[in-house]
């Protein structure tokens, strides 16, 4: 099964809705912080650190499981074993990865699991993404925005179901989207951490839109 397929099987099958619940206005009303989880796929490159992490893979250990270090202290691991790791990419920020190994080489080891991502005090931003990166995650998201409402993150509101289809605020020059129209917005949840949201739109009437997607988390040095 073609994995954008699989993608979207899993978002509208397994995720639920989570609401905006901002007042409507001009911008986002101030949140203390904004929260992603979901099931993450990680790829570590042999001889090479995850991003922003402590993990490091070194190759196959004489035994045949994989050798992997942590923070300076080497562990071996077997296909099915646990990779946890959780701290702060850049100031007020938290990830919170619990994780399997998948599979694994001379030449890399794949990991899969859950991510639990935190960005205190955001302040969304629309504009360009960085170039220099220390990492970034991509997140399956759903979103039901009640009529008045932000997305999540964003400065784009929901103003309600109009002749040209749901219409929103700050999100181009045109404003209205069908349903399984996209979304996209990209910009800066607060200073050293950016985010891409690409959406789309699942359900609509007067009241709220449903939208799901993928939301790319980036952390800048």
């Amino acid at each position: 099964m073609p994995r954008k397929i699989l993608f979207w099987i899993v978002l509208v099958g397994v995720l639920g809705a989570s609401s905006a619940c901002q007042v409507f206005g001009g911008n986002p009303t101030p949140t203390r912080q904004i929260s992603y989880d979901g099931p993450v796929t990680l790829t570590i490159q042999a001889g090479q650190t995850m991003p922003g992490t402590t993990i490091a893979y070194y190759g196959k250990a004489p035994d045949g499981r994989a050798l992997m270090d942590f923070n300076g202290v080497q562990a071996l691991k077997a296909t099915a074993d646990s990779v946890n790791w959780t701290g702060a990419l850049v100031l007020f920020s938290l990830v919170d990865l619990k994780l399997r190994v998948v599979a694994y080489d001379e030449t890399g080891i794949t990991l899969a699991g859950t991510i639990h991502l935190v960005v205190q005090e955001p302040n969304p931003t629309p504009g360009e993404l960085p170039a220099n990166r220390i990492g970034d995650f991509t997140i399956p998201v759903t979103y039901t925005v009640e009529r008045g409402a932000f997305i999540p993150g964003t400065n784009v509101g929901y103003v309600g179901a109009k002749t040209g289809g749901a219409e929103f605020t700050n999100l181009d020059q045109f404003p209205y989207r069908e349903r399984f129209d996209s979304v996209v917005w990209q910009g800066h949840l607060r200073e050293r951490i950016a985010l891409r949201l690409d959406l789309r739109v699942l359900d609509f009437n007067d009241d709220r839109a449903i939208l799901g997607g993928a939301a790319q988390v980036i952390f800048e040095p």
